[in-house]
């Protein structure tokens, strides 16, 4: 009958969201274990359903979902592997962009560095935390042994970023992280540059940025209108 049909459907699309939470969130599964697991979804699903027939994208608000439902407990930390396991899909659909040939740079001259604006490749999130996160991610792979992290052990800065082989997870210095993070929001060198002293006024903006280009990290750039140019 059509209600049984209707049943059958309704079923084949919660088992279908599920694979699709589990495959693209394998680290929260393994913290909270399946069955909380389970049930989360079930209760995020009811919240934010699939709009399309591509399941690529169900797991966009989950780290949201996490926070909103976890906020105040020992498990908050779980947004922020959640955030780190979604920019991991993210970067697994983009489009490809080529490496920045620094060389291109030389292009530029020197009156016009301060409005320079360095453009990340699409292929790169960057995701800061307070927990180590991604001592926590390597320790809930497949084979690592679910080694115990201390959450208290200090924040970190990973950058994920899909190289020809393989989806890289690398974990930034400080100052580098804070300089990325600002070239993501596409804000000026010197823009950029402020935010680095602001935050690390001993640290070296040729370094932070040398270890940017050297990651393959940069697509391109281009430079601001003066102020004032019609």
């Amino acid at each position: 009958g059509a209600a049984q049909r209707l049943q059958i459907y309704r079923n084949n699309a919660r088992l279908g969201f599920l694979a699709t939470m589990r495959a693209t969130f394998p680290v929260i599964e393994r913290l909270a274990g399946v069955e909380w697991f389970d049930h989360s979804v079930r209760e995020y699903q009811t919240r934010f359903p699939s709009r399309c027939g591509d399941l690529q994208y169900v797991g966009a608000h989950y780290a949201q979902f996490l926070r909103d439902r976890l906020a105040g407990s020992p498990f908050g930390y779980f947004h922020d592997v959640a955030r780190l396991e979604w920019a991991y899909q993210q970067v697994l659909v983009e489009s490809d962009s080529a490496p920045l040939d620094p060389a291109r740079l030389g292009e530029v001259a020197a009156r016009e560095h301060e409005r320079l604006v360095l453009l990340p490749r699409t292929e790169a999130r960057l995701v800061v935390s307070d927990y180590p996160l991604l001592a926590i991610w390597k320790a809930h792979q497949p084979g690592a042994g679910l080694d115990e992290v201390r959450l208290d052990a200090g924040g970190a800065a990973v950058l994920v970023i899909r190289r020809a082989e393989c989806i890289e997870l690398r974990e930034l210095p400080p100052p580098t992280a804070i300089l990325f993070e600002a070239l993501l929001r596409h804000r000026p060198l010197r823009a950029a540059a402020a935010a680095l002293a602001e935050a690390h006024p001993l640290a070296d903006l040729g370094v932070a940025l040398r270890e940017l280009v050297s990651l393959q990290t940069l697509h391109g750039f281009r430079v601001e209108p003066s102020p004032g140019a019609s």
